[in-house]
């Protein structure tokens, strides 16, 4: 009879300094499993999503880094909650620019997300995979291309939020608005809430209070706005940081 056993992959990330990497994981809400001082500096934490551990890397550029892994949790939104308020408690903030940082929640194509960097520039994907819905009937006679601008949109808004790539989400946008591409008022909305998002993430705020602007100009139906609800929602919040 044979006996399957179910295995544990451990991430083993660098960092310039043991003492920042367990004091940020102690405020995310793990816990120091094991520290070691001699031949090297080595430490573990964990948390029940979760066993990282650390070694010294003295010449590590946290912007240079390319560490990462992907973490996948059954409720996303509780532990992105967790993670924020434990957090909030330890720094009365929660990090959204430089290292350490934590991205928003957004839904991508494959999952629901969100981006924790570490102080180490290590980078966690924490996600939730979404439940496959059984494809609706359609004429498989008849196919839409998607636009240009629908592209753009996608493109972006992976850019921005899968990759933390702001800068090339701005530049793929920029370039479809340059172009006065025609699309639908929802997705223009979307795009243009993406676009002041990005702005913020950039501290461009004259460019976000313009593209706020530009979205709230937009009108949409009562439909149109059900389906742009987590835009409608970013902005909101876009909003609140105006002030």
């Amino acid at each position: 009879m044979s006996i399957v056993t179910k295995g544990a992959t451990i991430p083993i990330f660098p960092c310039s300094s043991i003492d920042e990497q367990l004091d940020f994981y102690q405020a995310l809400g793990f816990e120091i499993t094991y520290r070691q001082a001699k031949p090297n500096l080595y430490a573990c934490v964990r948390h029940r999503i979760a066993e990282l551990h650390f070694f010294v890397l003295k010449k590590l550029e946290p912007a240079n880094s390319y560490s990462m892994c992907y973490i996948s949790v059954p409720d996303v939104d509780a532990v992105y909650k967790e993670l924020c308020g434990n957090l909030k408690r330890t720094y009365n903030r929660v990090p959204s620019k430089g290292f350490p940082r934590i991205t928003k929640l957004n839904n991508l194509a494959e999952d629901r997300r969100f981006n924790l960097i570490d102080p180490a520039g290590n980078r966690l994907l924490i996600g939730q995979k979404h439940t496959v819905a059984e494809p609706a009937a359609h004429d498989s006679s008849v196919v839409i291309p998607p636009s240009r601008f629908a592209n753009a949109f996608e493109t972006a808004y992976r850019l921005a939020y899968a990759k933390d790539a702001p800068a090339d989400a701005a530049k793929v946008l920029d370039l479809v608005f340059s172009k006065n591409e025609e699309a639908a008022s929802i997705l223009q909305y979307k795009a243009f809430v993406l676009r002041a998002d990005i702005a913020s993430s950039m501290d461009e705020i004259e460019l976000m209070r313009s593209f706020i602007q530009q979205a709230d100009h937009l009108s949409l139906t009562g439909s149109e706005l059900e389906e742009a609800m987590e835009a409608t929602e970013r902005l909101n919040e876009l909003k609140t940081m105006l002030g």
